[in-house]
């Protein structure tokens, strides 16, 4: 099996706090994050609306594109939090979304290329005319792919088709599939089969994903990341360097701002504990992110210890880690990157 590849860490440590550490991944940042939302009726060329998080100084910034949960569709405003607290630590992060389009269009992900060629052309310069610090740049050849859920699937479709300056990929309860009860046969990955193509990549699970928000139909009712459509599906798949980390008190959408995740509550949608700290695992989701993009794309391996091991973590998790299959021997500290092929790799 595919697993026989993976070296697996099965670490499970008690809660472990940095506390005021200024040097710790779960604190703010050295940059001011702001945020603009551009509304794409009021722009031409523009056909998603885009939420911009800024770290608002001098610098040469990388650029994140993120897509939230069902596919994309939730505003990107619900992630403010986490959004920002990665911003402040010297990313450019975007979340092109709509909450109206055609299922099999948004799945398939081509709509992203033309955000992305608006972005290149056009983003810095409104932020600047927005009143962004001048001497802020976009640095569009250095780009991460995000996503939440559903919205990872998006990503991994994307990706399927083209890597283009992509440096690494992050899965935060990646969902495959359209529906929960995976009924309509709209897939990005096939069980037992590697992806096409080969990049870094950081998987975010949480230990109540699989856990439903009632039970109204009793064992009927899906979870919002069932078991066979998330999470280590993606994990499994992936042919190159891969982490995977279970925050395992926490649910599906604990990450979203405290607005959102009571609408979620309210309409008992996804499983969560009501009990724990949301807080803190914002900060702790964040502080995974800059960690793997700062280890990945600059070489800073010293912060791998914050994905790889769970006592330095700020919440009870495990990790699992796998290297690359394809025989690329990449490590930390070699030239990010992104490998792609027309078939997937054996």
């Amino acid at each position: 099996t595919m697993l026989s590849w993976s070296i697996l860490f099965l670490l499970t440590s008690g809660s472990y706090c940095l506390g005021s550490n200024s040097d710790g991944p779960w604190e703010a940042g050295p940059y001011e994050p702001k945020h603009k939302f551009y509304n794409r009726f009021l722009i031409n060329g523009l056909d998603h609306e885009l939420d911009v998080w800024v770290p608002d100084g001098p610098g040469t910034f990388p650029v994140v594109y993120f897509l939230g949960g069902l596919g994309g569709i939730i505003p990107g405003i619900a992630y403010d939090t986490v959004m920002k607290r990665i911003a402040s630590h010297g990313y450019i992060v975007m979340d092109p979304w709509v909450i109206l389009s055609n299922p099999t269009n948004n799945y398939q992900a081509e709509w992203l290329v033309g955000v992305q060629e608006w972005v290149e052309d056009n983003l810095e310069g409104k932020l600047h005319g927005d009143g962004f610090n001048a001497e802020m740049h976009m640095d569009n050849d250095n780009v991460f792919l995000m996503g939440h859920s559903a919205g990872s699937h998006v990503i991994v479709e994307y990706l399927k088709h083209h890597c283009n300056k992509v440096k690494g990929q992050v899965l935060f309860s990646p969902v495959d599939g359209f529906d929960p009860f995976g009924l309509v046969d709209m897939f990005a990955i096939t069980p037992g089969e590697y992806l096409n193509y080969e990049t870094p990549s950081l998987v975010i699970m949480t230990g109540l994903d699989n856990t439903p928000g009632s039970n109204i139909i009793g064992g009927l009712t899906p979870s919002c990341a069932p078991d066979e459509l998330s999470n280590t599906r993606f994990y499994n798949a992936m042919p190159g360097n891969t982490w995977l980390i279970n925050a395992t008190a926490y649910g599906h959408g604990d990450c979203l701002d405290e607005l959102y995740y009571d609408a979620m509550t309210l309409i008992h949608f996804c499983g969560t504990n009501k009990d724990e700290d949301r807080v803190t695992y914002r900060s702790y989701i964040s502080g995974e992110i800059v960690s793997f993009m700062n280890a990945i794309l600059y070489g800073n391996c010293d912060e791998l210890m914050y994905i790889e091991d769970p006592t330095m973590m700020t919440v009870d998790a495990t990790v699992m880690k796998k290297e690359s299959t394809t025989g690329s021997g990449w490590e930390c500290g070699m030239p990010a990157y992104c490998n792609w092929r027309e078939d997937p790799y054996p």
